[in-house]
């Protein structure tokens, strides 16, 4: 399986089906700022695709050269086949360090995907925080790299150099203020 990763306007109509399907209201911006900061320098919006077939789509953005895996998904009739884990492995090997927020796991779906990520090369952090009432576990490819407030928040303000999409961004989630805690400590 040799993916390939494409980040023309060909596919947009399918990553932003793929996205509203895949992502609670409550946890995604809307399309059209993913878009929109994509054409800046510091994110990608990207088509992934098997032999010219699309099957999935991730977003991330440039953190000072570590990446925040903002999004990612595979169509819905193509998960269980490895897709997922196919394509953490290459953005793994092109980015170097990730790290992304998911949501706390406290049900099967959500414990499911912990999972799937601990498995394909992601640690647990031990930092969580809450965004928009949304409570969210931090994991990271890096086990040396160390999860801070300031990273936290870049994963916003590094998505665009424009004012007016800042400005949206931060009235979305809370761009300005993350209170990451230590795990044990939310669970005492």
């Amino acid at each position: 399986m040799i993916l390939q990763y494409i980040d023309n306007e060909e596919y947009k109509n399918k990553i932003e089906k793929l996205y509203l399907e895949s992502f609670p209201e409550e946890e995604r911006f809307p399309f059209w700022i993913l878009d929109e900061c994509s054409k800046e320098d510091k994110s990608d919006l990207l088509a992934v695709l098997d032999n010219d077939k699309f099957i999935g789509m991730c977003y991330l953005v440039n953190c000072n050269e570590v990446y925040y895996l903002m999004y990612l998904a595979v169509e819905p009739e193509l998960r269980s086949q490895n897709y997922g884990s196919q394509i953490l492995m290459d953005l793994k090997d092109k980015y170097k360090t990730l790290f992304l927020s998911i949501d706390e796991p406290i049900d099967d779906l959500s414990i499911r995907r912990k999972n799937f990520y601990l498995r394909n090369g992601f640690y647990d952090t031990n930092k969580y925080y809450e965004d928009t009432g949304v409570n969210y576990e931090v994991l990271c490819t890096n086990p040396e790299y160390e999860i801070t407030n300031d990273n936290m928040k870049m994963r916003y303000i590094n998505m665009t150099n424009n004012p007016e999409l800042s400005n949206v961004i931060a009235n979305t989630f809370n761009a300005d203020f993350v209170n990451l805690r230590d795990k044990n400590k939310h669970l005492k």
